[in-house]
């Protein structure tokens, strides 16, 4: 590889990072939306399908995502998100004026975020080998964890220095920032001339070796949706601090168990250890309601943060592995799609069940489904392993 070559990569690895990590903040720093809703006077469950419309959008972009990608090329399909991303900026920044804005602003970010998301990831696993593909999805999610502990006391920042229209500038800031820098990524705009065949069949063949794995990640973006659509109204009897102490912690156990155990995610059996990890989460998820101080979502937060940490990696391992040979796209696109779904559905049920029997009860379902799912699916991995094992 010539000097200039290494420079390029370098460059690219930059900005695929630069990338993830503002995608993340412009997600993130929107923590307080639901307070803002419903000082507009929402309720809770139409703030859920405030929230949720953005994951609904989100699923079928990224669906798509890796059809267009295979077809149009990745950076293109980019390029489109980050426009949809700066529409949905401009639709916060004048829902100041006309609160129902925030509807298509969302529809926008989902649209939006998948595009970016995917296009970006999908070019930059292209690039890598298949053992090495699973880690590398690890590490592309990883500035997301810092943006989960920066994202909340950015927004609590603002919102206490300029009102919650601050954090909606921000987001066109991002979007705007991302168009210069998926410019810049050093890959072709060209895309792919080969026949491919249907949709349907493409992703009847990438579902059928992925199912398992995607039900899981639906339970687990279901029950994660929690604590993403409603932490902030949850905790805000707590004062100034309480979300950002949630967030701090989050991120700081996400980095630090991705940095320290995603390297040695080298087989089946770690891998299921790494995705049990979400047992403990469940229970601190439980407990978010109950907590009497700032601090102790600090705490919650570092075991939510750790246990995410090491199974996104261990799942997207497993995961990688099964991906179609022909329809890599696809593959990739089902997988980092299927937790949307369950950050759709969340919202608007939890909503509902809040505004009947209150946060304690909602947090409460929440941990004890990610608890028995995890506790499933690991098992069951675990099983079809030895039966594997037995037959060879």
């Amino acid at each position: 590889m010539t000097q200039q070559e290494s420079g390029g990569l370098a460059v690219g690895l930059r900005a695929y990072l630069a990338v993830s990590s503002l995608v993340n903040l412009a997600t993130w720093v929107l923590l307080l939306l639901p307070n803002f809703l419903q000082q507009r006077g929402w309720s809770s469950q139409d703030t859920g399908w405030a929230v949720g419309v953005y994951f609904s959008v989100n699923l079928i972009a990224q669906l798509l995502a890796g059809e267009i990608a295979d077809r149009r090329g990745s950076i293109k399909t980019a390029l489109v998100g980050v426009g949809l991303g700066i529409g949905a900026g401009l639709c916060y920044v004048l829902a100041h004026f006309w609160t129902w804005l925030v509807i298509p602003g969302r529809i926008l970010h989902g649209a939006g975020t998948g595009l970016v998301s995917a296009g970006v990831l999908i070019q930059l696993t292209d690039s890598v080998p298949l053992r090495r593909k699973g880690q590398v999805i690890g590490y592309f999610g990883l500035p997301g964890f810092v943006m989960i502990g920066l994202g909340p006391s950015l927004s609590e920042w603002l919102f206490y220095r300029w009102g919650y229209e601050a954090s909606f500038v921000l987001v066109l800031v991002a979007f705007a920032a991302m168009a210069w820098l998926v410019a810049r990524l050093p890959r072709s705009l060209i895309g792919s001339s080969r026949p491919r065949p249907g949709f349907a069949v493409v992703f009847k063949a990438s579902f059928v070796r992925l199912r398992n794995i995607l039900a899981f990640s639906v339970f687990f973006g279901l029950c994660g949706s929690a604590w993403n659509g409603f932490l902030a109204p949850a905790v805000r009897h707590l004062g100034a601090g309480a979300v950002s102490a949630f967030g701090f912690g989050y991120a700081v156990g996400a980095v630090m168990t991705r940095l320290g155990f995603s390297h040695r995610l080298d087989s089946q059996g770690r891998r299921l250890v790494g995705i049990g990890t979400l047992l403990p989460y469940g229970a601190a998820l439980a407990l978010i309601p109950h907590a009497l101080a700032p601090w102790n979502l600090l705490l919650l937060g570092l075991v939510c943060g750790m246990g995410h940490g090491i199974f996104y990696p261990s799942l997207s391992s497993l995961a990688a592995e099964r991906f179609h040979p022909l329809y890599p796209g696809q593959g990739m696109s089902l997988y980092v799609s299927a937790s949307a779904l369950g950050y759709f559905l969340g919202p608007p049920l939890w909503g509902a069940l809040i505004d009947k029997s209150g946060y304690g009860l909602v947090f409460a379902v929440a941990g004890a489904l990610l608890t028995i799912a995890t506790a499933v699916f690991v098992v069951g991995e675990s099983a079809g392993d030895r039966a594997t094992n037995a037959v060879d």
